[in-house]
Formats: structure tokens, C-alpha cells, sequence
């Protein structure tokens, strides 16, 4: 066995151990391969690295030990139910490598019969941070203070990608129950 098959064998078994553990997008993989070869001794020229590290990609993608669509299908369950808007889970897969096709059919996929997802995903959010309806702090009487804690959940959604027009409706809303009641459609 020669220097070039010990090199595919450590990483074929390396892959696999990875994909095992994790689920990631090909642009990952590509990269973690790329990080593993690196720690090799090898002499191999440029050309024979990216034709192993495109023979393991390919080999993991024909088991299907890989799938972007799989991946961004995951991934966009996770963000909405943390509350991310759409264009935070399309920053945070754009980042993986997924193509904007996949993405957007992962989002559809993910809000496939839910009426108003946004405004859910904002409402989920505001409770993880304890903001608007949900904040404790909703009995000041100073309106100043009301005016800047009202600013700075504003900031905190616009960070997290919503809309103005979601912001304001979420931020309007003064029942919790009602809140409540959206969150549970």
C-alpha cells in the first residue's frame, strides 16, 4: 500500500467517523477534508489532493451520507423554532454553501400550512429573550424608559432579520395569552 492509498483510507475513515456525528452541508465537508489532508505528510501535488478529496466527497454523496436539501431542511426547523426570520435562516445557510433553490424550498417545506410564520418566529423570539409582551419590565411608568426599552427590542429583532411591519405587530401586542394562543397554532 502506497503512501496515496493510506491517505484515502485514513480519510475515507476519518469521513466517515465526521458524518457520523454530524450533519453538514458539502461546502463543510469539502472544507473539513481539506483541513484533514493538511495534516498529512504527503508529497502529493495539488492536482492528486483534489482528485482524493472529490473521490471521498463523491463516495459520501452517492450513500447519501451528505444531502444539502436534507441539511437545509434541518437547519431551517432548528432556526424557526429558536424564532429566526427567513432572512436570518437564508444568512445562516448561505454561510454553509446551500443554494438559494434549496433554501427556499426548505423554508417552503418547513412553513408548509402555517398561517402567519413570521409573525410566529418573531413571537417564539421575543419569548426566548424575554422582550415585549413577554419582558418583565412592561409595568414602567416612565415613558422615556418605556420609549427605550421599546427601541431596544426593535433593534433586537431587526438584528434577528424581521421586517418592520412584523416588528410592529408583535411589539403591539398586549395580551399574552394571545401571544400564547399564535405560538401554539
Amino acid at each position: 500500500m502506497n503512501n496515496k492509498d493510506k491517505i484515502i483510507k485514513k480519510l475515507r475513515n476519518s469521513s466517515m467517523s465526521y458524518l457520523a456525528r454530524y450533519e453538514v452541508s458539502t461546502y463543510q465537508f469539502e472544507n473539513t477534508l481539506k483541513r484533514k489532508m493538511s495534516y498529512y505528510e504527503n508529497d502529493l501535488k495539488e492536482e492528486e489532493k483534489k482528485n482524493i478529496l472529490n473521490l471521498i466527497k463523491e463516495e459520501m454523496l452517492k450513500a447519501k451520507f451528505i444531502d444539502d436539501a436534507r441539511y437545509a431542511e434541518i437547519k431551517t426547523r432548528s432556526l424557526r423554532r429558536q424564532g429566526g426570520s427567513i432572512k436570518f435562516i437564508y444568512a445562516k445557510l448561505k454561510e454553509k454553501g446551500i443554494s438559494n433553490e434549496i433554501i427556499q424550498s426548505s423554508i417552503e417545506m418547513v412553513d408548509n400550512g402555517l398561517e402567519n410564520p413570521e409573525i410566529k418566529a418573531a413571537i417564539q423570539f421575543m419569548k426566548k429573550k424575554s422582550i415585549g409582551i413577554f419582558s418583565c419590565k412592561n409595568s414602567i411608568a416612565d415613558e422615556k424608559d418605556k420609549y427605550n426599552l421599546k427601541q431596544k427590542w426593535l433593534g433586537s429583532l431587526s438584528r434577528k432579520g424581521f421586517s418592520l411591519e412584523t416588528i410592529k405587530k408583535v411589539i403591539d401586542i398586549n395580551d399574552i395569552n394571545n401571544a400564547n394562543l399564535i405560538l401554539e397554532e
